[in-house]
């Protein structure tokens, strides 16, 4: 029995899963682990690791070689919304989630800038919160942390995203009061 378990275990760790991503025909970013017609194949073997020091010690700069005690940062990425996501019926309100490694330290900030504007009302050190304003269209998201004196200390890639919303004027669209729910059309019989 026991022999089984470790050829499990061995079995599982030789495994690696594939995964295919593609655009449907909403604009929606899809992702699956089978393939699908017209899916890219995604390598997650390129994706980011993050080190972690031991409690107590020191970080190393990558440029200098100095060494600072929790100054530098290793990332600040954008993790929701995703690159190229579509998002639905938000009224207005975007919440964004920003990873940053190691976290922020006393005296830093992170600003966030929508389509290239800094967002006003931003928590100094929060790294998830709701925006708002945020309305139908394109829209980019860029998150940066700063020192005390406003120097840009590291910055994240730019997340470009989509906000669709239901028109009002839709046929289909449920919240008009008043509205009756369209009847769908009977299909055709097959004839013999």
């Amino acid at each position: 029995m026991r022999s089984w378990i470790v050829l499990l275990c061995l079995a599982s760790l030789t495994v690696s899963a594939e995964t295919y991503r593609w655009v449907d025909e909403n604009g929606v970013v899809n992702y699956s682990d089978r393939p699908h017609p017209g899916a890219e194949r995604v390598d997650l073997h390129g994706l980011p690791t993050t080190r972690f020091a031991q409690p107590g010690q020191p970080r190393r700069t990558r440029d200098t070689g100095k060494q600072e005690a929790g100054q530098a940062y290793d990332s600040v990425t954008i993790q929701r919304p995703q690159p190229e996501e579509t998002l639905w019926n938000l009224e207005g309100l975007l919440d964004v989630q920003i990873a940053v490694q190691p976290e922020i330290a006393p005296g830093h900030r992170l600003r966030l800038y929508l389509d290239g504007q800094p967002v006003s009302g931003v928590p100094d050190r929060a790294t998830s919160f709701t925006i708002d304003r945020v309305y139908r269209g394109e829209h980019t998201l860029r998150a940066a942390v700063e020192d005390s004196g406003g120097r840009r200390l590291i910055e994240s890639p730019t997340v470009r995203f989509f906000v669709q919303q239901t028109s009002v004027q839709s046929p289909n669209n449920p919240n008009i009061p008043g509205r009756p729910t369209p009847t769908p059309l009977p299909r055709p019989r097959p004839r013999g």
